[in-house]
């Protein structure tokens, strides 16, 4: 069934909170929480129609921000790679290194991770950026075993999920830089380089840089000399 959005909590309210909040409506299969809003998933359609129109607008947290409660617009592609991950954790090819996501980014720390990770083999490498994470195994059975018992287990009250990293040592592909002409004067547009922001549609460098237009070049119009005759 399609999820439920709820935004514009504090990035510090816990995954349980939202979940009790839902549950007083129907049954909460499962919360993807993120920072600052959150994907609800329940298992009556109608439940979640009733928990939108009592929940929008309403008051929550320490701060009483007002509740954007509705059904989820659309499911991208990320969260549909991520649903399809969760039916089916070893869809990809099997490595040694796996991705997690989904964990609370302002407070877990990489000795969280290590903690949850460590009972299934022996660690080589735990990662943390930003908003999600690599831990790497020493062999890749060790692998397949802590992604079978972690994939949608808690870390910190936050249902995470696991799957294999899609690059072996978990670093991502480098990104070559496109070969560009010599820069008009007053240098190049858009300004300095940005972080990934997984959380927003588009980044505010990109639109800035497709909005503008280079400046016009000018050319003198040649003169004109009139029909010609053939003779001077």
């Amino acid at each position: 069934m399609k999820p439920v959005f709820c935004g514009n909590f504090e990035y510090d309210a816990r995954q349980s909170e939202i979940e009790r909040m839902f549950n007083k409506y129907g049954k909460v299969d499962r919360v993807d929480m993120k920072s600052g809003f959150a994907f609800i998933y329940m298992d009556n359609e109608r439940d979640a129609e009733d928990a939108i129109r009592a929940l929008h607008d309403s008051e929550f947290g320490r701060q009483r921000r007002r509740l954007c409660v509705e059904w989820a617009k659309q499911v991208d592609g990320t969260m549909r790679r991520r649903e399809e991950s969760r039916r089916s954790p070893t869809n990809l090819k099997p490595a040694k290194t796996l991705f997690v996501i989904n964990f609370d980014p302002m407070n877990t720390r990489v000795r969280d991770l290590e903690h949850h990770f460590e009972p299934y083999g022996k660690l080589v490498r735990v990662h943390i950026r930003k908003n999600f994470a690599f831990v790497q195994y020493e062999t890749q059975e060790e692998a397949t075993k802590a992604l079978e018992c972690t994939n949608m287990s808690k870390v910190l009250d936050r249902v995470i999920s696991v799957e294999y990293a899609a690059r072996e040592n978990g670093d991502p592909p480098i990104r070559r830089a496109r070969r560009r002409s010599p820069p008009l004067r007053g240098g190049y547009y858009g300004g300095g380089r940005g972080s990934p922001d997984y959380g927003r549609r588009g980044s505010p460098v990109y639109e800035r840089y497709r909005s503008r237009s280079p400046p016009t070049r000018y050319r003198s119009k040649s003169p004109d000399y009139g029909p010609y005759t053939g003779t001077r």
